[in-house]
């Protein structure tokens, strides 16, 4: 069921329609947005709030893209492992019918 919410990004208000179940992850979110906009505010005074915005969503892009590009590595070496196990498992279950 989707909820209006509103929540506050540098001063401003902005409604949003979310999923109920996604409502307080959303809060949380335009929440960390507000402060990394408000600090960066506060290190490079002067600067137009669209610069804070674009600068911090800059940030946040460059680290959404590492975390893929680490899951990207660990589900690889997850699959490894998994096939590993699973020729281990196929060895001794052959090993289990067929005894020497």
């Amino acid at each position: 069921m989707m909820k209006s919410i509103r929540v506050r990004i540098a001063g401003r208000e902005y409604p949003l329609r979310v999923q109920a179940e996604d409502e307080q992850a959303m809060v949380r979110l335009a929440q960390m947005v507000d402060e990394r906009i408000e600090d960066f505010k506060q290190k490079h005074q002067g600067h137009p709030d669209v610069v804070a915005a674009v600068v911090v969503a800059l940030g946040l892009a460059e680290e959404l893209s590492a975390a893929r590009d680490t899951s990207s590595v660990l589900l690889s070496a997850l699959d490894q492992e998994v096939a590993i196990l699973d020729r281990e498992l196929a060895s001794a279950l052959e090993s289990e019918r067929n005894p020497s």
